[in-house]
């Protein structure tokens, strides 16, 4: 999974299980190399560091011992900063070698609330051993003698981490995908609405990209891609692109962007219902929505107005009357559906398109500001 939902939040992947256990594997070589005739007694810090405990365990070379204390300092995906009592210390440590092992060190409070209770207990030596540190939070002065991962100041789980006590089990480590505002559009709007203009504008303005299913499988045609061969072998036969391969390839286009893109500008997809909850899920499996379908509204007398004009000023031999008010006719057979299923999702936005380019522009970047 690259992606999941845990309450109401989603998260990527950001350390697979492979790389955690690598890493887990070198550690446990560095204690044992540090610690070798101590016989170490483990700490293990309950409940996140209980599968890190058991892997470090594991991979251990010398004798050692293990047991759990427990405290807390998390609600939701924020340290509360109020430390409780440890419990659980019912080992005598008088001349042991003990290494406290936890989950994830970011402030360091709860940490030196637990070394300072051990050390009324007269250890030999407290050493701290962590999955995890985010050195950017860390407000105690401590030494962290083994850290597996150096992280940035983000929430994750899984690996025995959780987000409001979901999460532990997953193999992986993922990070919360915060909401940085990603403006992703479906546009509609009929052959001569405007419809290109206004993309233009806000791809200018936004800083958007711009997906258009015809231009994109033209390109993966041409580039010779795995999609695009596939895609060629049903236009070559005459059959319609299946839904699936056509969100593969869009899915594709739309991962070149990276993380950090501003959004993008969907133009010619989705054309029917299935369509549009396929891309639903292909953006929710990256953490990302359609944050608005606009539709660009003009009359059909000034729609075959404007195509009559174009034709006769182009030369296209299918800007004729006949020939645009069968367009006109899929057109509105297509989108009506969809103009119905955006609705219900609560993100459709009608926009007048007869008038000034300028004020048919303001009115778009109206929505836009405030989605």
């Amino acid at each position: 999974m690259s992606s999941i939902k845990i309450n109401g939040k989603r998260f990527r992947v950001s350390l697979p299980e492979a790389e955690i256990k690598r890493r887990v594997k070198e550690v446990a070589g560095e204690i044992s190399k540090d610690l070798e005739g101590k016989n170490p007694l483990f700490l293990g810090v309950l409940n996140g560091s209980f599968i890190f405990a058991a892997d470090l365990m594991r991979e251990m070379t010398i004798p050692c011992e293990i047991s759990f204390v427990k405290l807390a300092s998390y609600q939701g995906t924020t340290s509360t900063g109020k430390v409780t009592e440890v419990i659980g210390i019912n080992e005598d440590l008088t001349g042991r070698t003990v290494v406290i092992v936890e989950d994830i060190v970011e402030s360091g409070a709860t940490m030196q609330r637990m070394i300072e209770q051990l050390g009324t207990r007269n250890p030999e030596s407290v050493r701290i051993c962590t999955l995890f540190f985010k050195p950017d939070k860390l407000k105690e002065d401590l030494n962290l003698d083994y850290v597996a991962f150096r992280i940035p100041d983000d929430f994750i789980l899984g690996y025995g981490l959780d987000y409001d006590q979901a999460g532990r089990g997953l193999r992986d480590v993922y990070t919360i995908i915060e909401d940085k505002h990603m403006k992703n559009i479906v546009i509609f709007g009929a052959p001569g609405s405007g419809k290109g203009t206004q993309s233009d504008k806000m791809i200018e303005k936004y800083g958007l990209n711009h997906i258009s299913t015809g231009d994109v499988l033209r390109a993966e045609i041409k580039n010779g891609t795995e999609l695009g061969k596939t895609a060629k072998g049903y236009i070559d036969n005459g059959q319609l692109i299946p839904d699936d391969l056509m969100v593969s390839i869009l899915a594709s286009v739309y991962d070149s962007f990276g993380r950090e893109h501003k959004g993008v500008i969907f133009d010619g997809f989705p054309r029917t219902i299935p369509q549009a909850e396929a891309l639903k899920q292909m953006l929710d499996e990256r953490g990302d929505k359609v944050a608005a379908m606009i539709e660009l509204d003009v009359p059909e007398e000034e729609l075959m107005k404007r195509l009559i004009l174009r034709g006769q000023q182009s030369g296209r031999a299918d800007d004729n009357e006949e020939t645009i008010k069968k367009r006109l006719v899929v057109y509105h057979s297509q989108t009506q559906p969809l103009i119905e299923w955006y609705k219900k999702e609560g993100i459709h936005y009608h926009i007048n398109g007869l008038g000034e380019l300028d004020r048919i522009f303001a009115d778009i970047c109206e929505v836009m500001d405030k989605i």
